[in-house]
């Protein structure tokens, strides 16, 4: 059957479910500690049969761990593809195959790491004319990092915000006079893992190396406390590559057909 998250006690089992696994305990974890106790924010956690979980929101799905095999994982299966068909449910992001009939596999998102401890060198520091902010305002970078989609922008806004207010967070800006040209952030942390997210640069400042500096820098002071991740398109994968991050698997990901 699958259960809400709903009561402290369900979100202790949620926790313990994603415990350790790479890029699910950090993000599925500080979403659900920070939006499980408020529905307002549109953010759904559910407890699947077996040891997996499940986080909606819209129609996107995150599934973490595995439902149970035989004829106990048939029904879960089938329960789990008339729930996500409810929601109107088109894309899945899962830790493995979910075996689910009606989703065809999409290209994955490949995962990059910096282990605790290490660092890395640092690329050739930005323009002079540039100004770094530790503690930049959020709304001019949530236009930077999505100038088009006004939902999305209110989205990472809010949960910029929420995760910056309660300390999950940390957001670097590379600013030019009045406007940031480049930015990136961690926002979703737990206590093994720091996850990289949002790096962007305005398309006038791109191919002069802002990415790659800003990116290294907040790397690796993170990694003094955690291993740090992100996601990237299999065709970054090269550029993150040769800044020295290791490959730490992939997320798969599923539309509906």
């Amino acid at each position: 059957m699958i259960r809400s998250v709903t009561a402290p006690a369900q979100r202790r089992e949620f926790a313990r479910r994603i415990a350790g696994k790479p890029y699910f305990a950090a993000v599925l974890g500080t979403r659900c500690a920070l939006f499980g106790p408020h529905p307002a924010s549109g953010w759904r956690f559910y407890l699947l049969p077996g040891e997996a979980v499940l986080a909606l929101r819209g129609g996107t799905a995150t599934l973490c761990g595995r439902l149970p095999e035989g004829e106990a994982g048939a029904e879960a299966r089938e329960e789990l593809e008339g729930f996500l068909r409810f929601l109107a449910v088109e894309r899945l992001v899962a830790e493995a195959p979910p075996d689910l009939p009606g989703w065809a596999a999409d290209s994955p998102l490949l995962l990059r790491e910096l282990p605790r401890g290490r660092t890395l060198p640092l690329p050739p520091a930005p323009p002079l004319e540039l100004r770094l902010d530790l503690h930049p305002p959020m709304q001019p970078v949530s236009r930077l990092v999505f100038p088009q989609d006004r939902a999305e922008r209110e989205q990472f806004y809010s949960q910029a915000c929420t995760a910056l207010a309660h300390g999950f967070g940390v957001c670097r800006t590379l600013w030019a006079g009045e406007r940031p040209v480049c930015t990136v952030g961690c926002y979703e942390q737990s206590g093994g893992e720091a996850y990289l997210s949002a790096g962007v640069t305005a398309p006038d400042w791109r191919g002069r190396g802002l990415a790659s500096w800003l990116i290294v820098g907040l790397a690796d002071d993170l990694a003094a406390a955690r291993t740090v991740r992100f996601a990237c398109a299999p065709a970054l994968g090269p550029f993150y590559d040769r800044l020295g991050f290791a490959e730490a698997g992939a997320l798969l990901q599923f539309t509906r057909k």
